[in-house]
């Protein structure tokens, strides 16, 4: 997959995390196949090495804020997320110790669709990342490869905010990636829905 594949050595060294030698191990049992690999590098995904702990979306912003767009209250940054309301920013984790194949960019023709619509265009063994699982593999990415993603774009995840809203992330540039959810079930043109494979 060449630089979308992300290895948790390179997590190690470029988000400072620590793996034990037994990690590692659980990880190599973990990853699939040559063909599989090859089915995802043609579909414009990366796969990535997942954290050594279970994460929330607030542990991943923890790792690396300014990667975020809201910084988090140690920054005096606090976002809308970090309300206590939005139980979502603390309950969706990104799993530990497995590899998560992510797009790189918005599932085609996903734009200018509701959420029933994004959906239906996801078919097994496809999912829709929950917003911990989008920001892990966003920020890895642009700390491993110093690539920003969706730069000028959007994408749902499968996370609900405190309003019955899908929580969405975009716009990932020098200010942080974004996180927001205050744009429901609109069609925008702007706004189409992430994809991903778990293992």
């Amino acid at each position: 997959m060449g630089q979308d594949f992300i290895s948790a050595d390179e997590i190690a060294a470029f988000r400072g995390l620590s793996y034990t030698e037994d990690q590692f191990i659980e990880l190599g049992k973990k990853l699939p196949d040559q063909a599989i690999i090859e089915q995802l590098r043609d579909s414009g995904m990366m796969l990535v090495a997942g954290p050594p702990t279970t994460m929330s979306l607030v542990d991943v912003r923890d790792v690396r804020a300014d990667f975020l767009y809201s910084k988090g209250p140690d920054r005096d940054d606090e976002g809308w997320y970090d309300d206590a309301s939005e139980k979502f920013a603390e309950t969706d984790k990104v799993e530990a110790l497995a590899w998560i194949a992510v797009r790189k960019e918005a599932v085609e023709d996903s734009f200018s669709k509701n959420w029933q619509e994004q959906q239906a265009l996801i078919q097994e063994p496809m999912v829709i990342p929950n917003a911990a699982e989008a920001v892990w593999a966003l920020t890895t990415y642009k700390a491993v490869r110093d690539v920003y993603l969706l730069e000028n774009l959007y994408v749902r995840t499968n996370s609900v905010d405190s309003d019955g809203d899908r929580v969405y992330v975009g716009g990932f540039g020098t200010a942080g990636l974004g996180v927001y959810g205050s744009w429901g079930d609109r069609r925008l043109s702007g706004l189409g829905v992430s994809a991903a494979r778990k293992f």
